[in-house]
């Protein structure tokens, strides 16, 4: 053992000192490293989900989104042969059980924006889904035709709160520039869902009958709630407390004034009512035209289905600038010339491409129409603007269905369906018209 010196003291303290400078240093990484793990999810641009299947947390999304999609349209399916089969109603009680069902989705959709823009739209959709699943399962537990009436109105009351706030969701979960994205991998798990919904409802009802769809509607109700509830939020202004009218009457104000968001709206409403009056031109368009039978229908479905499809998962690969007026002009005169092609033939293998094209057309104008209105729209705002939309959409869908009905009765079924067709492409046009005259107009100076 050495001898202490007092000479090697100062030696000694000073390698003691710059080694416990050296441990705190490696302490005050370790803080800072675990400090970054552990707020991975805190406050800021850290928060923000990548619209990829990467990113488990959006894959998982996606995921709950086309089960949930494909419950939804097995219950709806479901919905009217339960009525019918099982309570034997009639022509007049099924249109009441289809008002309860669809009303108030088309009266309550703004007022529910309202309650999306105070609570946020994740604790808003995780309340919807949740909800749904409880009046599914009081249909699935449906004695009466009473008791079915009733179920069904909460469970549209429920998808007024829930479609909303699904379409005011993703720009609090994903970075601004990938909202084009994020839109267009949701929207492929909507469109998975519409393909795989009726299927789903032929296999619930060869296997449980028809208590066991809406039993599997409420189980992708909760699915959904489930991978929707742990998503992180990027931080956003919350409405304030004027009143529930004085609200709702700014984001109704929002829409009338606001010239970029009532384009997009216009131009919306001019596609959904080519869209909605062409469930009543497939299936004539099939059966006189083509001279086909039922299932070829479905097949046109299909094949549109499967457009819509694989044009969602391109478009989130795609980074180029797919939004703003002239392309939502073009969008929707795509989707119209798209329409006319599909229904202007009598040839099946150019119906088919058609068909294809048209669920392309309707994907591509779906996500740039989605974004662009939650990028003009203050993210503040955005449940009652998504609830405002969402009412006249449900508007334009009723209307739909009798006008095109008048209009294939007053001038046959291919012309008629090439007058509803041009709709979208008269909407897009004009607005073409209109973005190019605003190019051409004298530049302001600052």
């Amino acid at each position: 053992m050495r001898a202490f010196s007092w000479r090697s003291l100062p030696r000694l303290l000073s390698s003691r000192l710059l080694s416990s400078r050296l441990l705190s240093s490696r302490l005050l990484s370790s803080r800072l490293l675990f400090s970054r793990w552990a707020c991975r999810d805190g406050p800021g641009m850290s928060r923000v989900v990548r619209p990829s299947f990467r990113d488990p947390r959006f894959g998982l999304l996606v995921a709950g989104e086309t089960v949930n999609s494909a419950g939804s349209w097995a219950s709806a399916i479901v919905l009217w042969g339960f009525a019918a089969y099982r309570f034997n109603a009639g022509p007049d009680a099924v249109a009441v059980t289809i008002v309860c069902w669809a009303a108030p989705p088309a009266v309550l959709s703004p007022l529910m924006g309202v309650h999306i823009d105070r609570t946020g739209p994740r604790a808003a959709l995780v309340a919807g889904y949740c909800g749904a699943a409880c009046a599914a399962l009081g249909m699935a537990a449906a004695g009466s035709l009473a008791w079915l009436d009733i179920a069904a109105a909460g469970y549209g009351f429920a998808r007024a709160l829930a479609g909303p706030a699904a379409s005011a969701l993703p720009p609090r979960i994903v970075a601004d520039e990938d909202l084009l994205a994020a839109n267009a991998l949701l929207g492929s798990a909507t469109s998975a869902g519409q393909v795989a919904g009726p299927l789903a409802a032929g296999a619930a009802l060869a296997l449980w009958g028809f208590p066991g769809a809406f039993i599997l509607d409420a189980a992708s109700y909760l699915i959904g709630a489930a991978v929707v509830a742990p998503l992180p939020l990027r931080p956003a202004q919350r409405a304030g407390g004027p009143g529930w009218l004085r609200e709702l009457s700014a984001g109704i104000g929002l829409v009338a004034r606001g010239r970029a968001v009532r384009l997009v709206v216009l131009l919306s409403a001019a596609v959904t009512l080519t869209s909605a009056s062409f469930l009543v031109v497939e299936p004539l368009y099939a059966r006189h035209v083509l001279h086909r039978p039922p299932s070829q229908f479905a097949l046109f479905e299909a094949a549109a289905g499967l457009g819509a499809i694989l044009t969602g998962l391109v478009v989130s690969r795609v980074r180029a600038r797919l939004t703003g007026g002239s392309v939502l002009a073009a969008g929707a005169t795509g989707y119209g010339l798209a329409a006319c092609l599909f229904t202007g033939t009598t040839s099946v293998p150019v119906a088919y491409a058609g068909a294809f094209l048209w669920g392309v057309a309707g994907a591509v104008f779906g996500a740039v129409s989605l974004t662009t209105l939650q990028q003009v729209a203050p993210v503040h705002a955005h449940g009652r603007v998504m609830g405002v939309t969402a009412t006249l959409r449900s508007w334009v869908e009723t209307l739909a269905l009798p006008v095109g009905g008048v209009t294939l009765a007053a001038i046959g079924v291919r012309a008629g369906a090439l007058v509803l067709a041009g709709v979208a492409v008269a909407a897009g046009l004009f607005g073409l018209a209109g973005a190019a005259l605003t190019h051409r107009g004298p530049r302001r100076t600052r």
